[in-house]
């Protein structure tokens, strides 16, 4: 029985490794707050080059949106992918990163005109039920489109958050309004209550998967212009020697482009956000989401860097 399970769990990976036809591709945007943590730049670096993905747009949500939008245009540009178009979402009351730094000056290609929302309801209206909008950040610019247009709800294929805390952190136990949801709890409460397909990937699984000395090591030595530049962000990140990365959104496109292979355990539940930001379990009021838990954290990162070094 155990060999069998092996045998079945390195062919999953196998099958993982492998690029689809052009026709398969998964259509998808990365709505994302690029240049806070540095899980938001390692995270588009696998849209990036992951061959199963084909990438319609990047939306910027939260914050100083137009400097954040300047790192991802960078990251397209220098690995060659200016056919990704930026948009950019509404403005918050947020601070300045030293990873805007990095592309404070960069000026050589521009977001598109259309703002964030409206980007994401004209995306998602030309390919209806096809695209899968990756979120992983707070749920600004998802929720505005959702208020712009009803057909947006009723078009866009799926969500996949990196969002809530549903039971308790995985390093702690404590139970803790998320980052992305106490950031925006109303956007959070109108995205939650839409009824569309979703899965979260919330703190329960990412608080346990950190990058490692070695593996981060591993990336630089590969020495493309996306590592290159992904160790450059992570220099202007890290705040102290002890200071490692933890892979909250790459998880979230982890299970996007593989639904529950590198997670032991998904459940259904009734989820609601509450008016302090906590993700709760409502049996009468919770519309059902897919919640992703117990992370095979070995397997994912071994497939995740794989594909950096493509």
């Amino acid at each position: 029985m155990r060999k069998t399970i092996v045998i079945a769990s390195l062919a999953a990976l196998v099958c993982y490794a492998q690029p689809l036809s052009s026709q398969e591709k998964m259509k998808i945007i990365l709505d994302t707050d690029i240049g806070g943590d540095i899980d938001d730049a390692w995270a588009l670096g696998f849209v990036i080059n992951y061959p199963d993905f084909q990438p319609l747009g990047v939306t910027i949500t939260d914050g100083r949106t137009k400097d954040r939008a300047k790192i991802a245009l960078k990251l397209l540009h220098r690995t060659g992918r200016d056919d990704v178009p930026v948009a950019v979402g509404r403005e918050t009351p947020r601070i300045w990163f030293h990873q805007f730094a990095w592309a404070e000056d960069y000026t050589t290609t521009k977001p598109v005109d259309a703002p964030a929302a409206q980007f994401l309801v004209d995306i998602v209206n030309k390919y209806p039920k096809q695209v899968t909008v990756i979120a992983v950040g707070p749920l600004q610019n998802v929720a505005d489109a959702m208020r712009l247009s009803d057909d947006f709800k009723k078009n866009v294929k799926e969500l996949v958050l990196m969002s809530g805390c549903v039971h308790g952190r995985a390093d702690t136990g404590e139970l803790v309004p998320e980052w992305n949801v106490r950031g925006a709890i109303k956007d959070a409460q109108v995205v939650y209550a839409a009824g569309i397909p979703t899965r979260i990937v919330p703190l329960d699984s990412t608080m346990a998967v950190r990058l490692s000395d070695k593996e981060r090591t591993t990336v630089a030595k590969h020495d493309s212009p996306l590592t290159r530049s992904l160790e450059s962000l992570y220099r202007l990140w890290i705040g102290g020697p002890k200071a490692r990365m933890t892979l909250h959104d790459q998880l979230a496109l982890a299970e996007a482009a593989k639904p529950g292979l590198f997670f032991g355990k998904r459940e259904t539940l009734p989820l609601i956000v509450d008016d302090e930001g906590y993700t709760r379990i409502d049996q009468t009021k919770g519309r059902p989401i897919i919640v992703c838990l117990e992370p095979k954290r070995d397997a994912f990162m071994k497939s995740y860097i794989d594909v950096l070094k493509r």
